[in-house]
Parts: C-alpha cells; sequence; structure tokens
C-alpha cells in the first residue's frame, strides 16, 4: 500500500479472495411464506452465456443434459428461432437489456466500450417503478465497469469481496494443474441468487443471473466432466441445468411461481468447429448467433413453441409489456406479446447481428447478417445468402442463385441503418493494462483504436480480404489465447508468433504477444514489439505504458515518464499510466505534481475510485502540510469505502489514515485494523507489514507521513 498504490487502481480483483467463506449457505427449501399480492409480476432473467440453441434438449440436442431447461421449455413457452445482435457478451447484453441494436446503444465489442448512460434499461425501468434489482455476474467482460449495472440495487461481480472463483483442471503434458480462472462458479451464482430471492419474497423483484460457464476453457466439475469427457462443453451446460433446478424449486418452494416470471436465453452461441470457428467472436453463423429464449412461470401460456423469428432484441419490451409497464423510448424490439397470446403467428421481424473483431483484429469489413423469414444474408465481400428451412447448417450458399434475395435484404440492411434512432455517444472507455490481459485471456482483442465508426453507413462497403478466408488464423490466436488462460506462456508466445508472422500489421495480436512475453520476462523483446505498435498506430495509447514499464526497470525513469505522459495525452482517463506518473513525481518528492495529476484524473473523468482512493491517501499522509488536507481525505475516502469496497484492505487504511488526520485516533485503529484483519486473510506479507505500521501509528496518537 502506502504511496506505491498502483495496484488499487487496476487490479481490484486481488483483494476479492479474502472473505469468501463470510458469505455462508442457506438451505434452498424454506416453508413457504405467502408474499404481498399487489398484482406485480417478479422477474427473474437467467443468461447462459456462449449457450447456442441446440445444446438443449427441447432444441436437439440428443445428449440427455438439460431435463430442467426442458421442462421449462414443456412448462413454458420455447421460441425456435430466436437471433443474438452479437457473437460476444457485452454488446449482445447491452442490447438484451436496452432493446436496441449494437450500432444504436453504441457498444460495438467487449473490449474498450461501456453502456453510456443515455441507454435506459430493464433494470431502470423496473427500479423506478418500485421493484428490487439484483444482478449476480459471472464474468469481467460484463462486470460494473462496463455500466451495464445501471438499474441494479446490488451489481455482484468479481469484484465483489465475498464471491467464489472458478477453478479448472488443466492437463500440460503429463502434469494436471488446477488453475483458478477470472470467472465466478456457476455455483456461487446461484448460492447468491437463491439468498436474494428468500430475502425479497414479500417484495417485487428483479433478479439477473449470469452463468458463464460454457464459455472455454470448458472443465466442468466433477461428475459433470466424467459423463461428458467426450464433450466438455455439454458437461458445463449439464452443470448450469442443474443449476437452474435449484432455483425453481426455490421460486417454488416459496410459493412465488404465480407471482414470478422467469425468462432463459443466452448472449450468443459457440461454433464448434463449424465454419472453422472453433469458438466465437469473429463470425455471425447460426451457431453462434441462434439462441434459446425461454419463458416459464405467471401468465406464460404452457407448451406453446413459437416457430417464426424473435430477436434477443425482443426481451426487453415483451417483459415491459408483460409487466404492463411503459414501452422504453426510442426501442428497436418488439413485444411478443401478440405471439404469447396467439393474437399472431409471425410478427415478420428482421434480425440484425454485426461483428467488428474482424476489423479490430485483422483489418477486414465488419461482419452483419440480416434474417428475414427462411432467409438469412450474410453482407461481406463474397456474401452468402442461405434457405434456413431446407438448409439450417448454412452450408449451400444460394446468393448467386437467387440475386433478388440478396438484394432485397441488402436494402433491409440499409434501410435498418439509415431510419435507426440516434446513435448514443460516449460508449468508447480506455482500460487498464489489467483489464486488457484478463479480457484477452478469454480470447478477446483488448487494444486496437477503432477509427471511422462514426460513419455507419461508410462501414457497409466491403472490400479486401473476405473474413472468411482468415478462419485458420483465427483459430490460431484462439489456441494462443487458450494457452495464455491456463498458463502455458511458452506454447502461447509461440503461437502468437506463428499468427502475426502471417499478419504483421495487426496491432491486438502484436500487444496480445506482448503480454505473453511479459509472463516470461521477456522484456528485450517486448521492446522491439512495443515500438513497432507505435510505429504501426500511434494512438495506441497501452503501448506507451506497457513500454515506460520496460524503460524504467532499465533505469531511464525521465524516459519512463514521458511515455506514460504520451499514453495520458491520447487517453486521459487511463487510470494505470496517470497513478503511475503520480507515483513518480511522490518518489523525485514533486507532491504538487503528485496530487495535481491524481485530481485532473478525477475532474475530467469519470469516476475511477482507484485514483479517488490514491488522491486521499495524498491528501492524508502528504508530509508537505500545504498538500494536507485531511477533512477532504476522510470524505473522499467514506465515499469510496462504501458497499462492497468497505470489504477492500487498501481502501480502509486509506479510511484509517484520514481519521488519523484529522485527529479520530480511534475511529483510525478500527479502520486499520479491519484493513489487517482482511489482508491477514489474503496472506499479503508486504501489505501486512505496512498496515501494522500503519496500525501502531495510530494506537499512538500519531498521523501517517509518506517519507
Amino acid at each position: 500500500m502506502g504511496a506505491n498504490r498502483l495496484n488499487a487502481v487496476s487490479a481490484g480483483a486481488l483483494w476479492c479472495f479474502a472473505c469468501v467463506a463470510l458469505a455462508g449457505c442457506q438451505r434452498e427449501s424454506e416453508a413457504p411464506e405467502v408474499p404481498a399480492d399487489d398484482g406485480a409480476l417478479n422477474v427473474v432473467l437467467i443468461t447462459l452465456d456462449t449457450t447456442r440453441a441446440d445444446a438443449l434438449g427441447s432444441y436437439g440436442q440428443p445428449r440427455p443434459i438439460t431435463p430442467n431447461l426442458d421442462r421449462i421449455a414443456a412448462e413454458g413457452t420455447q421460441f425456435l428461432q430466436c437471433v443474438s445482435s452479437a457473437p460476444s457478451t457485452l454488446p449482445s447484453h447491452s442490447t438484451l437489456f436496452t432493446g436496441k441494436h449494437p450500432f444504436v446503444h453504441g457498444v460495438r465489442s467487449n473490449a474498450g466500450y461501456v453502456l453510456s448512460d443515455e441507454n435506459i434499461t430493464l433494470a431502470e425501468v423496473l427500479r423506478d417503478h418500485g421493484y428490487r434489482t439484483s444482478a449476480e455476474v459471472a464474468a469481467r467482460v460484463i462486470g460494473g465497469h462496463t455500466q451495464l449495472g445501471q438499474g441494479f440495487d446490488r451489481y455482484h461481480d468479481l469484484e465483489s469481496h465475498d464471491i467464489q472463483r472458478k477453478t479448472i483442471h488443466v492437463q500440460d503434458g503429463e502434469e494436471q494443474r488446477a488453475i483458478e480462472v477470472d470467472e465466478r462458479e456457476a455455483d456461487d451464482i446461484t448460492r447468491f441468487g437463491l439468498r436474494f430471492i428468500k430475502e425479497n419474497r414479500s417484495e417485487k423483484f428483479f433478479l439477473w443471473l449470469h452463468y458463464f460457464d460454457a464459455h472455454q476453457p470448458y472443465s466442468p466439475p466433477g461428475r459433470f466432466y466424467e459423463t461428458s469427457s467426450e464433450s466438455p462443453y455439454h458437461g458445463e451446460i449439464q452443470y448450469i441445468d442443474e443449476q437452474i433446478d435449484r432455483v425453481l424449486k426455490q421460486i417454488d418452494g416459496l410459493g412465488l411461481r404465480e407471482r414470478t416470471l422467469v425468462v432463459v436465453t443466452a448472449d450468443h452461441g459457440e461454433a464448434l468447429g463449424e465454419h472453422g470457428e472453433k469458438t466465437h467472436v469473429y463470425f455471425v453463423y447460426d451457431g453462434t448467433i441462434r439462441v434459446p429464449l425461454l419463458f416459464w412461470g405467471a401468465t406464460v401460456p404452457k407448451g406453446l413453441k413459437v416457430e417464426s423469428l424473435v430477436r434477443t432484441l425482443d426481451v426487453t419490451p415483451t417483459i415491459l409489456d408483460m409487466l404492463k409497464l411503459p414501452p422504453l423510448e426510442d426501442v428497436q424490439g418488439t413485444s411478443l406479446l401478440p405471439l404469447l397470446k396467439g393474437e399472431s403467428l409471425d410478427l415478420e421481424l428482421v434480425g440484425y447481428g454485426e461483428s467488428l473483431e474482424p476489423l479490430i483484429v485483422f483489418g477486414v469489413s465488419v461482419l452483419r447478417f440480416v434474417r428475414k423469414g427462411q432467409w438469412k444474408y450474410i453482407h461481406k465481400v463474397k456474401p452468402e445468402l442461405f434457405d434456413l428451412t431446407s438448409d439450417p447448417g448454412e452450408l449451400e450458399n444460394l446468393s448467386s442463385v437467387h440475386p433478388e434475395v440478396v438484394e432485397r435484404l441488402r436494402a433491409e440492411l440499409t434501410a435498418l441503418i439509415e431510419e435507426a434512432p440516434e446513435r448514443a455517444s460516449g460508449a468508447r472507455r480506455a482500460i487498464d493494462s489489467a483489464t486488457a490481459a484478463q479480457l484477452e485471456a478469454l480470447g478477446y482483442m483488448a487494444a486496437a483504436p477503432i477509427k471511422a465508426l462514426g460513419d455507419e453507413m461508410a462501414l457497409l462497403e466491403v472490400s479486401g480480404v473476405d473474413p472468411t478466408a482468415l478462419a485458420d488464423d483465427m483459430n490460431l490466436a484462439a489456441t494462443a489465447s487458450g494457452f495464455k488462460l491456463t498458463r502455458q506462456f511458452k506454447k502461447s508466445a509461440a503461437k502468437y508468433r506463428e499468427v502475426i508472422e502471417r499478419n504483421p500489421d495487426s496491432v491486438p495480436l502484436l500487444m496480445r504477444w506482448n503480454h505473453v512475453l511479459g509472463e516470461l520476462g521477456e522484456d528485450d523483446e517486448r521492446f522491439e514489439i512495443l515500438t513497432r505498435v507505435i510505429a504501426l498506430a500511434p494512438e495506441t495509447a497501452p503501448a506507451y505504458s506497457d513500454l515506460a514499464h520496460i524503460v524504467f526497470k532499465r533505469d531511464d525513469p525521465a524516459e519512463a515518464e514521458r511515455l506514460l505522459a504520451a499514453s495520458l495525452s491520447i487517453e486521459p482517463c487511463r487510470a494505470s499510466p496517470r497513478a503511475t506518473l503520480a507515483y513518480l513525481a511522490a518518489q523525485r518528492n514533486d507532491r504538487g505534481r503528485q496530487l495535481q495529476l491524481l485530481k485532473e484524473g478525477i475532474d475530467r473523468c469519470p469516476p475511477e475510485d482507484g485514483i479517488l482512493n490514491n488522491y486521499a491517501y495524498a491528501l492524508a499522509t502528504n508530509p508537505d502540510q500545504k498538500h494536507r488536507d485531511g477533512a477532504e481525505a476522510l470524505r473522499i475516502a467514506k465515499r469510496i469505502s462504501l458497499g462492497e469496497n468497505g470489504k477492500r484492505p487498501d481502501y480502509l487504511d486509506t479510511l484509517a489514515c484520514a481519521y488519523a488526520e484529522v485527529g479520530d485516533f480511534a475511529s483510525a485503529v478500527r479502520a486499520g485494523e479491519r484493513a489487517l484483519a482482511l489482508l491477514d486473510a489474503a496472506d499479503d506479507p508486504n501489505s501486512i507489514e505496512e498496515s501494522k505500521a500503519h496500525l501502531e501509528q495510530f494506537r499512538a496518537g500519531r498521523p501517517v507521513r509518506e517519507p
């Protein structure tokens, strides 16, 4: 901790391990309590990450792995042809919650985007109408930093102190290793979901449960692995299915079934090798785009199967309509209630989806699809047209046989973009190196300036290499990412080297390679790569900050500061380089510059708790009296120590120092003792020693002064 609080900005998850045991457990069967009945429906929304429609038995899966999801389909309504808006998690969830296409809500990729405040979400509407709202989120890619949590009273994600991360088993040669990965275990999502339902059974509530287990690497626990060793992906689906049974039993057991609407869907699917794609993100074939959509519970017709096309875009409008709440403004989705009521067999909807990853990673055209009725058109250099009625596997391209259909659907695509509501601004957001590395470990590119997105019509123009020709390179990148996630860094670096030899100007691939080489300590090679990235794309802010750390280790602090300043000049709201520059200023005893840098980040940028924490600590512990402000430090420290942050030792230590600076040593001791207890549980020796030293100062009635 102390003046060197760089990790506090970019690695908040560091403290999440301390208090897993505090969450406790509960019985899932409780005596029913009759809820207050004001006629309002509760809503439980379940999103199954990376779950293709045909992974479920009710959609044709021959393995008997989803009895509980199949029961939901049989007891409720099943939409057989539902399409997502993107083969990636953040854009598709943003569509789900806003009822808008990605090019309207503004979130176009998993990395470097947030859902801007201009968008109104389902959770916001329900909260404003008196609902208790809670989210259990399993993956960092949709963590709180993405602003997807708008409208949720509680957004419980990987930054929370009391969650359980997933452990997977990796075979590395003859050795099998257990590795904790950056996602929450399905059991953990369910555990907190059940608690929320029980605690709010007499209220009207909205609960979102997000299960990430079907995402690679596939490593289902225990007996689920044993029964699906030939397809661990489907073993993960089976594991999730059992978790959903627990949720349904809780709803039934508490007598809530007649007051609760359950909606189950997925953000996208998984290609599993179809069309040359091993996982997802790049292509827009149905393996990654067609998803399950099930409605179950109160007021839902039983045994209804809807065969006409619907979209995840329509989920929020449908829920609001079923709850008799006003529709969202500028919504592009449509309520499916006429289909549920049997008033219509086909709303004649137009399906749309996109993938920007071919552009981001390989510099080729954006991939888009339009679907209407039996036809699906994929807009690219070599256009594809499929008759999904006769060819559900999308194996026979009919674009040359039916050019009139191609033209009609291309016109639909153009009209969709031309007639769209005004696009939300403010969706682009800088991410720090730690977050970038975490996203890249999951297979998502996190460092590439995306230009020319302001002109959506210009992006419709396709030219150059057709994205499908790059399938081998895409899979190489995915393999390299998989090796990185399982900490087989030498294998990962070799695969990146191979794919970069064929794509030498791909900045995202070069940055990924740089991160893997960092794990191997290959700073000389990283220096060359980062210099090359800056020459190729001078606006790549992370390259400057990564290079700064290398030159600093080479004992050139002046050049490191120049590079960090360059990074900030490109993206002023990047927290990590700002915190590092402030630290270097403090090291050379330029306390005024330290505070100026931190205050600029507070004044110019969206709230960043790490920067606020560093600023409060500097105000409380500055050796120069003219730069100390205990009252302001305490005000900030109290603010950022609320909720989940109140379990972070670094924030509690800052709070303690602020109390000490204003002379409240009793409060300083209490906060310092809480920080030390959390550090002891996390087994962080360096921080423990510093925390103990601070606590001695407080007990002696002395404030802390940084050297």
